[in-house]
């Protein structure tokens, strides 16, 4: 059925996120070169980078978690969203930084995507993608 395509296509896309995830926390929190020196042109070495590294592996968790995947996507598109703000503003997109911001913009689409998929998890984000105009939940329809 429909429905279990969706939630295959989901598991799949929060399999390869956790997986992104769990990579380069552990790049981030073990202090690679290239991690701190990314934070440190941020403005945001030690504190900033042990924070999203600890939110990473959080996000990945949570991916992996049936009961809160819809929160693990939430936390992952605000994530890939700092990140993709801070290529625009800060670090830009020459040498090895337009690779990290592909992979950005890649796992916030998949965020993206699997907070459609698996949006009955959280009202309020059913409500941005189905709730009628007459719903007590519905404040106005993003998409």
């Amino acid at each position: 059925s429909a429905m279990r395509l969706h939630h295959a296509f989901s598991w799949i896309l929060q399999i390869l996120m956790a997986v992104a995830f769990f990579a380069a926390a552990s790049d981030i929190l073990l202090g690679d070169p290239e991690a701190v020196r990314t934070f440190q042109e941020l403005g945001m070495e030690p504190v900033g980078r042990y924070l999203i590294g600890g939110l990473e592996v959080a996000a990945a968790f949570l991916l992996l978690t049936p009961f809160s995947i819809a929160l693990g996507s939430l936390l992952s598109w605000g994530l890939m969203t700092g990140a993709l703000i801070a290529h625009l503003t800060r670090l830009g997109f020459a040498g090895d930084q337009l690779g990290t911001a592909l992979l950005a913009l890649t796992l916030w689409i998949a965020s993206v995507a699997i907070l459609y998929l698996r949006r009955d998890q959280i009202e309020f984000v059913r409500c941005m993608f189905e709730c009628s105009p007459g719903h007590p939940g519905h404040h106005r329809k993003l998409w």
